[in-house]
């Protein structure tokens, strides 16, 4: 048994930090590649790698203090997986419309996002009020 108290979460954590290594790997190979320092130097590709690295930077915190929070105060296990694996699908279907150009991929990924993120704040204050 894990004496970690939200072990659940803990999973989530680790997988997101993978991922957010993957994209974070290539805004630097994109740089190094097209020599750019700052900024995405007017550069399309680029541009939108860093975008996939800054809006996951943006959103995923928040969700997965979320996640820890409820797991913590005891929520159902089936909720806690259901909101970690929504927001890694979300946080790939985003990356990948953003990578695409495919706008529906971007607009899927946010609103399950966005669901996880409002979920996940109601059901952390229905827990503690």
């Amino acid at each position: 048994m894990s004496t970690i108290p939200i072990p659940i979460t803990a999973i989530f954590v680790a997988l997101l930090a993978l991922m957010l290594v993957a994209v974070s790997v290539r805004v630097t190979v994109l740089r190094a590649s097209k020599k750019i320092n700052f900024f995405d130097g007017g550069d399309e590709e680029l541009g939108r790698a860093i975008r996939v690295q800054g809006n996951f930077i943006e959103y995923v915190p928040m969700a997965l203090a979320l996640m820890g929070l409820v797991e913590w105060l005891g929520a159902k296990p089936w909720i806690v997986y259901l909101m970690g694996i929504a927001l890694l699908l979300a946080r790939i279907v985003h990356a990948w419309g953003l990578y695409a150009g495919a706008f529906q991929g971007r607009v899927i990924g946010t609103t399950v996002n966005w669901i996880v993120l409002a979920g996940g704040g109601l059901l952390l204050l229905g827990l503690v009020v």
